[in-house]
């Protein structure tokens, strides 16, 4: 019994030990609460094995004990390493609970189901595909560790839930190789591992009153790790917490569409119809982590990578913006603000907002929403809520590991009816990576075909993005008396470098912006082209596109804030005002603007 006892005392202090160490604000109160806390969970750590009188050197006990350790030090520790230096409270108690707690029910389960020996092979290796679970969550955040040295957050969880198939393709495919030919075979090893040390073992009790008190254990534990809501130990922990807000948030962003009637309810626009002389055409195209700093167009790059677009700069017709930037280093953030009047510099909620499919609706024109990033996900992100309000919303079709490159989206313009007034929204898949696969293999310019090439991969599919944005506006020109056409990316991209889900950088927020108004827009709406013209070196984030739109719609709305407009001879907004990774980072801070 004695080695029983010093194995829980050790546990015991060596768990607060870690806890006092790896937090960080605690008051004296918490740090003599979980002094108390700790202590049952060691000794009931240990308790169902000693009851049993089994050896704690045991496979079966050492597989749960070393789940239970791993889940105590794994989330808090790389909290740490990643936060420590800019947050100062912070401290995950019920990690270590749960991880001492776990190994008590683990063990329990083990013994309960071997005493009465009811097909204990089947039950056994169930409790081992259950430790393989719990240890996978574990897993996975090393690996991510391992590849990008940070803590997971929510932008990665948020990315990984609204991701679709052949984006997940492509980033494991992304991965280093070690990762991608062994970590299939090291599961593999790794649960066959679990299943063999969970072999069977013979039980007797000195005292039959041993064995109710473990399944008591077993009983409590079970609810009290695992009950279903809020409260259990298990969703109170790092990790599991940090994805529940994640699903939370996105659930209510599927009121987005709830709201859609109330909000359309209590929109007003003015005029509500364009005023051309014919049917007419603005289409909106939004590319996918293409950076200004890699477009010859905008910056000084050694390579034409954008011959179209360096021409127009000498048409009158054509406005580049020089100083455009991201809100935020991906997608789905950026989006759901550039795409509605929810911004990073108001308190809006993007399922409470108007989005420019409604402005655009409201202002007599048909809508249409024609995409070629993937929808095959099994969670609608904002992005996919705001394109299905369109009058006609359609993605390519996405097949697992068959490339769709852009120019595919020049045929769906071919179904807008070119007798009505219309607003479209192109959605590129544009330089996304992996670069290799968004341009035929004709495009190629600066590489061998084929050959993975970081940056000349991803300049090739820039030259290739300055073809398709050249033939969407050519067809517009031709076929749908097309007014205005507005180009943004997303976000930008460092092409050899891994992404992160954490802010790296002004380089993966600086975008182009360029916006083309036609002769007739000119002449008719002067007064908006000559403030374009005068704004182009302004400064501006992309989560201010939805008043830009409103600017170029030319129209008057309760849920239009002109001074946000570069459209606006208004707009409010100077450098020092600007921010980016969501009111994290002000611009000024880009030494390289």
């Amino acid at each position: 019994m004695n080695n029983y006892m010093f194995f829980s005392i050790a546990i015991y202090f060596l768990s607060y030990l870690f806890y006092i160490n790896i937090s960080h604000g605690l008051s004296r109160k918490a740090e003599y609460l979980q002094l108390r806390r700790f202590l049952p969970c060691a000794i009931l750590a240990v308790l169902p094995w000693s009851l049993a009188s089994l050896s704690l050197l045991s496979s079966q006990f050492l597989i749960s004990f070393i789940i239970g350790i791993m889940w105590i030090i794994t989330y808090p520790i790389f909290y740490y390493i990643t936060y420590h230096k800019n947050s100062f409270d912070f401290g995950f108690h019920l990690d270590i609970v749960f991880g001492l707690y776990i190994i008590s029910w683990l063990t329990s389960l083990k013994i309960i189901v071997q005493y009465f020996n009811i097909i204990p092979d089947t039950f056994m290796l169930l409790i081992s595909i259950l430790e393989f679970a719990i240890s996978l969550i574990l897993i996975l955040q090393w690996i991510y560790f391992y590849i990008f040295k940070t803590c997971i957050n929510e932008n990665a969880l948020s990315a990984l839930l609204q991701t679709d198939c052949n984006e997940s393709i492509e980033f494991y495919k992304s991965l280093p190789k070690l990762i991608q030919y062994f970590l299939p075979i090291l599961l593999l090893i790794f649960i066959y591992t679990i299943i063999k040390l969970n072999s069977p073992f013979k039980i007797q009790f000195a005292n039959n009153y041993y064995l109710y008190l473990i399944i008591a254990i077993a009983a409590f534990l079970t609810i009290y790790l695992w009950k279903p809501n809020s409260r259990s130990v298990f969703s109170r922990t790092g990790i599991i917490n940090l994805l529940i807000d994640i699903r939370y948030y996105l659930a209510e962003t599927l009121t987005y569409t709830q709201n859609l009637q109330q909000r359309l309810k209590d929109l007003q626009v003015v005029p509500s119809h364009p005023s051309y002389n014919n049917p007419s055409t603005i289409i909106m195209v939004i590319g996918e982590s293409e950076s200004r700093d890699y477009m010859s167009a905008f910056s000084n790059y050694d390579k034409n990578t954008t011959p179209w677009l360096k021409k127009q700069k000498e048409n009158n017709n054509f406005l580049l913006f020089s100083n455009a930037y991201s809100c935020h280093h991906q997608t789905v953030p950026t989006l759901e603000r550039a795409l509605t009047e929810a911004n990073q510099y108001n308190n809006k909620k993007f399922y409470e907002s108007c989005s420019i499919i409604d402005i655009a609706r409201k202002a007599g024109y048909i809508t249409y929403w024609y995409s070629n990033q993937g929808n095959l996900g099994g969670t609608s992100t904002a992005v996919t809520l705001i394109a299905e309000t369109a009058d006609t919303a359609k993605w390519t079709k996405q097949n697992l590991n068959k490339v769709q490159y852009d120019e595919t989206l020049i045929d769906y313009l071919k179904e807008v009816n070119q007798a009505k007034n219309n607003f479209i929204v192109l959605h590129l898949m544009g330089n996304h990576f992996n670069f290799l696969n968004r341009y035929p293999k004709n495009f190629t310019k600066w590489s061998t075909p084929d050959k993975y090439d970081l940056i000349a991969n991803y300049i090739n599919s820039i030259a290739y993005t300055d073809h398709v944005l050249e033939n969407i506006w050519k067809y517009g020109k031709e076929h749908l008396n097309m007014q205005a056409m507005i180009y943004f990316s997303d976000h930008a991209t460092i092409p050899d470098k891994r992404r992160s889900s954490n802010f790296d950088g002004f380089a993966t927020v600086r975008i182009p912006l360029f916006v083309y108004l036609s002769d007739e827009y000119i002449s008719k709406y002067p007064i908006t082209y000559n403030t374009l013209k005068n704004n182009v070196k302004k400064y501006f984030t992309n989560d201010l596109i939805y008043e830009l739109i409103c600017g170029i719609f030319n129209i008057k709305s309760n849920h239009y804030d002109e001074a946000n407009s570069l459209a606006s001879a208004k707009y409010k907004y100077t450098k020092d005002m600007l921010r980016t990774d969501l009111g994290n980072k002000s611009i000024t801070d880009d030494k390289n603007s």
